[in-house]
């Protein structure tokens, strides 16, 4: 970023833009000696999820959540993830239902976990969506349903998730909520192992 558009951003930012408090935490954040930057770029993140800014609250959850430039605090990255994920943020659905699902930050709920990776999954979010066909899967959250398995594992696989083209590929190896074809489980084997050389 240049200088003059540095300039501009920062002048934004601490005139109270929310988007543009975001933008300036992630340019700080991202430079070269982001850690001279770290209290300001936290300070510009409070400052725009206070004023409901759904990206600078995802990325407050997620510097709670792993501890980064913070002490971890699972509650307050739930919080904050909750808050983006009931606005509709799809990343903060996704990581919201994780939380759900292991139980860090508030008590451990999988059938809650299974209806934030569905909001994430129906928003296209790959992640959510390879996370609800193992839900359904192994019957996690709710009853097993390997057709609706198959159904989420096909969409994240055809986005790249190498999780996902594993768990397609079993399907049709045991034909599970799918026919048997040994011809389309080697092809997503092969997909999922090809991302892991």
């Amino acid at each position: 970023m240049k200088s003059d558009q540095t300039h501009d951003l920062r002048e934004r930012a601490y005139s109270g833009d929310p988007q543009a408090q975001y933008q300036l935490a992630y340019h700080l954040s991202s430079r070269r000696n982001a850690t001279k930057y770290r209290k300001e770029s936290l300070d510009l993140l409070n400052a725009a999820a206070k004023q409901g800014n759904l990206d600078a609250q995802y990325a407050l959850g997620n510097l709670y959540g792993r501890g980064i430039g913070v002490r971890k605090n699972f509650k307050v990255a739930y919080a904050y993830l909750q808050s983006a994920a009931k606005q509709g943020h799809p990343l903060a659905q996704y990581e919201l239902a994780d939380a759900l699902e292991r139980g860090e930050g508030t008590k451990k709920d999988p059938t809650q976990a299974i209806r934030w990776y569905r909001k994430a999954a129906d928003q296209g979010d790959a992640d959510a969506q390879s996370e609800l066909g193992r839900c359904y899967f192994y019957g996690i959250g709710t009853r097993r349903d390997y057709e609706k398995a198959v159904y989420w594992y096909r969409k994240a696989a055809k986005a790249g998730k190498a999780d996902a083209q594993y768990g397609l590929g079993y399907c049709y190896e045991h034909g599970d909520g799918v026919a048997r074809n040994k011809k389309l489980a080697i092809q997503w084997y092969q997909a999922a192992a090809n991302q892991h050389p």
